[in-house]
């Protein structure tokens, strides 16, 4: 059918994760570099937090992670402006918390480290990865 999208399989979905797997790697390499006048450069989609949590912004379907959370910390979700959306693990009972639009939330970091995949419930096209420490 012109226009919809195929349902997610499980071989699209491990595609998916291999890829934002990558990405993570990708992005911890470029948080780590820094110029040679000392400064660190971060990735675009890092968010300066105001309260010195990390913070999840959710923007124009767009989330904006903070280049890496150490394991255990509590993690503010912040949806800009629209709709509920979610930050909700692709495994299963690890987070999952809603925001709905101008509010705020926030999620205790998985204890392990590792690379976690993570998706809005409300909107299938939104998807991110959240490295922890």
């Amino acid at each position: 059918m012109p226009g919809s999208t195929a349902p997610l399989t499980r071989r699209r979905a491990a595609r998916r994760r291999a890829g934002l797997a990558a990405l993570a790697v990708a992005a911890g390499l470029a948080a780590a570099c820094s110029s040679d006048d000392g400064s660190e450069h971060h990735p675009s989609t890092t968010v300066a937090p105001e309260s010195g949590a990390p913070v999840i912004a959710i923007e124009d379907f767009t989330y904006k992670t903070p280049p890496s959370v150490r394991a255990g910390e509590e993690v503010v979700v912040r949806n800009g402006a629209g709709p509920e959306h979610s930050v909700t693990s692709d495994t299963e009972g690890l987070f999952d918390t809603h925001v709905d639009g101008n509010e705020s939330a926030t999620f205790t970091a998985p204890t392990t480290p590792g690379a976690y995949t993570f998706h809005c419930v409300y909107h299938p096209e939104m998807y991110s990865i959240l490295i922890v420490e």
